[in-house]
């Protein structure tokens, strides 16, 4: 007789409840943590740092910079609420922007509302950075000049553009603001180049290409006769804050060092702070072990994976000279992970200037 197995009285299969339950935890402990980091980079936070300025005089003792970087085109709620509710507790004397601050596409219109919650009555100073619409363009554009036109939306919004020195002055004590390649300019050169593209293009017959073209370069001669004035209007008293989408490597630290003193009128004398942007603090960061990841353009030792995160984000000091690298507010494509931040709060930094030895 033939016996067939009963499925009715087969062995039960053994069950792994422990395994079961880890899986569970596991996946609960990912999405409550995936909500969790959802609610963190809807917020901002206001941090803040102390700057000893070397021979910083009385009167901007205490003068603070609010330094905002890398928006992305994001918005924090409708008209920016969140990062309003942030700018409201926030005391600050001056605004410095580094640049990124448009969308993937170039939409302005994140940058200029936080433009209209920043309002006038403070000095509002900002830069392109490498992810925004180039700011002067040779190229026909539908409003006719020069510059790109949110370039143009920023300043008729009271912001500065800053392509050359500005000079602030506090009870007698003069503030410079300036784009960073203006420290390592060869004017002459530069001048010498522009005016001979000039004359070609004079020797050109009229077109709106023609036009564009001949108008941005008269542009940038005014821009290198503008950069000349300011430097010779500098002292050696002078406050310089420098503006850098990109952070200064060693090597470009060491020149701003090397060239202080110089008599050129190609450069000027010194730099009392650096304010740059672009790592957006690794965009991803670990607990306890800081960024995960930089733009392989970053200063040698401190791009690729898991860099020395004293050189991803914050307050440095190379060769006697300070930089404050922002955390950011958005995320960069440069940094080549996924388009979100990984416990890492969107920021924005007040800088107190001293002459108090703070580190």
């Amino acid at each position: 007789m033939r016996y067939t197995e009963d499925p009715l009285f087969a062995d039960e299969k053994r069950k792994h409840p422990a395994l079961t339950l880890a899986l569970l935890l596991i996946i609960t402990v990912l999405a409550l943590t995936l909500v969790l980091n959802h609610i963190n980079n809807s917020r901002v936070d206001l941090r803040k740092e102390t700057v000893t300025v070397d021979y910083l005089p009385s009167p901007l003792e205490g003068f603070r910079i609010l330094h905002i970087s890398d928006l992305h085109g994001i918005w924090f709620g409708k008209d920016q609420s969140r990062l309003r509710d942030t700018l409201a507790s926030a005391s600050y004397d001056a605004v410095c922007i580094t640049g990124d601050m448009t969308g993937a596409d170039g939409d302005s219109e994140a940058f200029l509302s936080l433009l209209d919650l920043l309002g006038t009555e403070k000095p509002v100073f900002f830069i392109p950075g490498d992810e925004d619409p180039p700011a002067i363009t040779a190229r026909p554009t539908e409003g006719g000049g020069c510059k790109a036109a949110y370039i143009l939306e920023a300043e008729a919004r009271g912001a500065v553009y800053l392509d050359a020195p500005v000079k602030i002055t506090v009870r007698g004590a003069n503030l410079w603001f300036s784009p960073e390649w203006v420290y390592t300019l060869d004017y002459a050169p530069s001048e010498e180049a522009y005016r001979t593209r000039l004359e070609e293009l004079r020797g050109q017959p009229a077109s709106p290409e023609r036009d564009t073209a001949l108008e941005a370069v008269e542009y940038q001669i005014a821009q290198l006769d503008r950069i000349r004035a300011a430097r010779r209007e500098m002292l050696e008293t002078d406050v310089h804050i420098a503006l850098t989408h990109h952070p200064l490597q060693m090597s470009a630290l060491r020149t701003l060092q090397e060239w202080t003193g110089t008599d050129n009128d190609s450069y000027v004398r010194t730099v009392s702070l650096v304010l740059a942007g672009h790592y957006v603090g690794g965009q991803w960061r670990l607990p306890g072990i800081g960024a995960v990841r930089l733009p392989e353009s970053a200063e040698t030792g401190g791009g690729g994976w898991f860099p020395d995160d004293k050189r991803a984000t914050g307050l440095s000091m190379f060769l006697g000279i300070p930089q404050y690298i922002s955390p950011g507010l958005g995320t960069s494509a440069a940094i080549g992970l996924p388009p979100f931040r990984l416990f890492n709060t969107p920021a924005v930094t007040v800088l107190t200037l001293t002459s108090r030895l703070t580190h």
